[in-house]
This record gives C-alpha cells, sequence and structure tokens, in this order.
C-alpha cells in the first residue's frame, strides 16, 4: 500500500467524520494501487518476447480491453458519461477484435462435429443397391 492510499494521509476535510465513506475510500485507493502494480509487472515483463504469436494476441487484447476499461473507471469517477466519450467505441473495437481473435482460434483448434444422423443417411443413399429378386419371389409369382 502506497502513503497515498494510507487512511491517516488522505484529506477528507467535513467527511472525515464520515466512517463509511474514509473506509470506502481508503479501499478504493487500496484496490487502485494494487490495480498499478499489477499493470507495472505486466508492462515490464520480458516474457512477452517469448510468448507465442496467439499468445501475444491474447495479452494484447487483454492490455487494451485493461486500459480502456479503466479510463471507463475514470471517466465515471470525474462524473462524466463515457457512453457519451470515445472511450465507448474503444472498447468496442476492442471486443470485436476479442470476438474475432476467438473465432479464428476455434477454427484452429475446436474439433469439427460431425450430425451421425445425416452421416448414416448420406451412407445409405450412397451403399444403396436394389435388392435381387430371390428364386422364392419368382416362383410365388409365377403360381
Amino acid at each position: 500500500m502506497s502513503e497515498e492510499s494510507n487512511p491517516e494521509l488522505l484529506d477528507f476535510a467535513e467527511l472525515s467524520k464520515d466512517a463509511k465513506f474514509t473506509a470506502t475510500m481508503s479501499e478504493f485507493h487500496e484496490h487502485v494501487d494494487k490495480i498499478g502494480n499489477f499493470i507495472q509487472a505486466a508492462c515490464s515483463s520480458s516474457v512477452y518476447d517469448e510468448l507465442s504469436l496467439e499468445d501475444k494476441v491474447k495479452y494484447d487484447l487483454f492490455m487494451t480491453y485493461s486500459m480502456n476499461s479503466l479510463f471507463w473507471l475514470y471517466l465515471r469517477t470525474q462524473g462524466l458519461d463515457p457512453l457519451k466519450h470515445p472511450v465507448k467505441s474503444e472498447i468496442d473495437r476492442v471486443r470485436t477484435y476479442n470476438t474475432r481473435a476467438k473465432q479464428v482460434y476455434d477454427r484452429k483448434y475446436v474439433m469439427k462435429h460431425i450430425d451421425k444422423e445425416a452421416a448414416g443417411r448420406f451412407i445409405r443413399s450412397g451403399l444403396w443397391e436394389p435388392k435381387e429378386k430371390s428364386n422364392e419371389n419368382v416362383k410365388e409369382q409365377g403360381t
């Protein structure tokens, strides 16, 4: 926990008498610090160069979505409507790319499923041969 999120160092002025508010704000600052530490660790990682192309795509999409989501939260804390801000279209764009990446992954790795009933019908109709009339059927028809 950094010095800024220490409840004693935060200046709540008149709101310092409201215990619920100060506890909520202190917890909020702790979570912001944790997110900041996570982002620093994720951005400074030298592992990125060793990732496969597919993992790099997942990593980039994750980081982009995370940053835009954090900016969305920042706008909310400032009292702005993020739905009217360009960050909304950016988040939608990242979601579209995420969906596309999932489709590519599924096409590459997910096993194709066969409709067994349809396959059976194809096989039966392809192998169908008319039955030859047996001698017994010919005799019965002749009498």
